[in-house]
């Protein structure tokens, strides 16, 4: 029988658990924002990605736990594993499309892009010019 590293397993799952949670408030923020015409709107399309990979990080976080509790591997739920990934891909096309729909209808609404540090930083749009720096 394969024992398991308890404590690393526990603390590796309340990690995931952590990380799932705070990704998906993170990204779901951005929706709201856009939803309620914050005067500051964050969004990228990355974001609109993250609310459909954190059921992805979640059931791993379940994984972790039950391995913790039982000490010893588990077996993955093939029809749960697969259905969590075909909303994963499913969300990398809804993503893409919501980010280019959100800003194509907050430029029309008479939002400004601020200017971006990196590339890969999100796109934070505002009413007016003089909140690009807060």
């Amino acid at each position: 029988m394969v024992k398991i590293n308890r404590p690393f397993f526990f603390t590796y799952s309340v990690f995931l658990f952590f990380l799932s949670c705070f990704i998906s408030w993170f990204s779901l923020s951005g929706y709201v924002d856009f939803f309620q015409s914050s005067d500051i709107i964050i969004f990228s399309w990355m974001l609109g990605l993250m609310v459909f990979g954190s059921p992805i990080i979640f059931y791993f976080s379940y994984f972790g736990f039950l391995s913790a509790i039982k000490n010893k591997p588990i077996k993955m739920n093939g029809k749960l594993s697969n259905t969590l990934i075909i909303v994963f891909i499913f969300g990398v096309i809804i993503s893409f499309i919501s980010s280019i729909y959100i800003s194509y209808t907050l430029n029309e609404n008479g939002y400004t892009t601020c200017p971006k540090i990196s590339w890969m930083d999100p796109s934070k749009y505002v009413k007016d010019i003089v909140l690009c720096k807060e």
